[in-house]
């Protein structure tokens, strides 16, 4: 059980570097074409589901695989109840977070590195908290362990 805990927060969490990556290479490919800052901010954020879903599905085939329980339809299983709430979680959570950390912090006059870096920590470790929690109520309601 340990052991699934931990494998699950080290995919979340990798899937995170991938939505970090994501986001920055899409950004800055699409910038060379294209020069609308909103168009590039939706970009960004296209990456960002694109690396961090990669990532995270990279780390649990990879983790499925070390303890010889990879089937396909045990990670079809796992996208379809891991995904929605990733999605909703994002939404609800981490995008609103984000924003709102970052542009009170830029209003207070901190770099804006700084401000997106603390502003994606404080949402990462919600985030992170969210999913945790809708793994345990999973657990508890359905049987289903992500």
């Amino acid at each position: 059980m340990q052991k699934l805990f931990l494998n699950f927060n080290k995919e979340i969490i990798f899937g995170e570097c991938g939505a970090f990556v994501g986001a920055n290479v899409v950004a800055l490919l699409s910038s060379k074409f294209i020069s609308n800052p909103m168009v590039i901010s939706i970009m960004a954020v296209a990456g960002t589901l694109i690396g961090g879903a990669l990532f995270w599905l990279g780390a649990r085939i990879y983790d499925k695989n070390k303890i010889g329980k990879f089937k396909k339809e045990s990670l079809a299983s796992d996208i379809y109840y891991f995904t929605p709430a990733a999605l909703l979680f994002s939404l609800i959570i981490y995008d609103p977070i984000l924003y709102f950390v970052s542009n009170t912090l830029l209003n207070q006059s901190v770099s804006v590195e700084s401000s997106v870096i603390t502003g994606q920590l404080i949402a990462f470790c919600l985030f992170l908290l969210a999913m945790n929690i809708y793994r345990v109520i999973l657990f508890k309601i359905q049987g289903k362990q992500l």
